[in-house]
């Protein structure tokens, strides 16, 4: 079992994520596009190396994305439409994912078996989550997840403040 902190970067025009171990070294980072579409974002090793990719599905009803692993796609992650809490669909072998999206508190479920949970932390500057990955092998299907959303509920939370502003 590992503990990862992925900490959102805040003062930069591109999507940047630091992903950290326990205490506090660098283990991946996570760079999304400027002005590519559709939105996607690379998992980069601390030698720079592209180890997964989360890309944004273009001109879906509902946000949508997928996620590869090396060069293969291990799982289509798609928000379904709910009246009041949100509601995330992983779509991969065996895997479901269960808990409060809206807080960020969720666990991810491989045959009955938890292979990882995710919380956010509340008190920091930018986004920070803390997930505990179970199998090493799976720390890259979460850290994709957790980016992916993310991103959902940032765009969403901008659209509500323009519309808000605009009234």
């Amino acid at each position: 079992m590992r503990k990862l902190y992925l900490n959102q970067k805040v003062w930069s025009m591109r999507d940047k994520f630091a992903v950290l171990d326990a205490q506090s070294r660098p283990v991946y980072r996570a760079v999304g596009s400027l002005f590519k579409i559709p939105k996607q974002f690379e998992i980069l090793n601390l030698e720079d190396k592209v180890l997964a990719t989360v890309t944004k599905k273009p001109f879906a009803w509902r946000p949508a994305f997928k996620l590869e692993l090396g060069n293969q796609q291990a799982a289509t992650i798609r928000k379904q439409w709910t009246l009041f809490k949100p509601r995330y669909e992983l779509s991969a072998v065996g895997l479901t994912v269960t808990g409060d999206f809206w807080d960020m508190n969720f666990k991810v479920v491989r045959q009955g078996r938890i292979i990882g949970s995710v919380s956010k932390r509340w008190f920091s500057v930018g986004d920070k989550y803390e997930m505990t990955v179970q199998d090493q092998a799976d720390e890259l299907l979460l850290v994709g997840l957790v980016i992916a959303i993310d991103y959902v509920k940032r765009t969403e939370a901008a659209i509500a403040s323009r519309s808000a502003t605009s009234q």
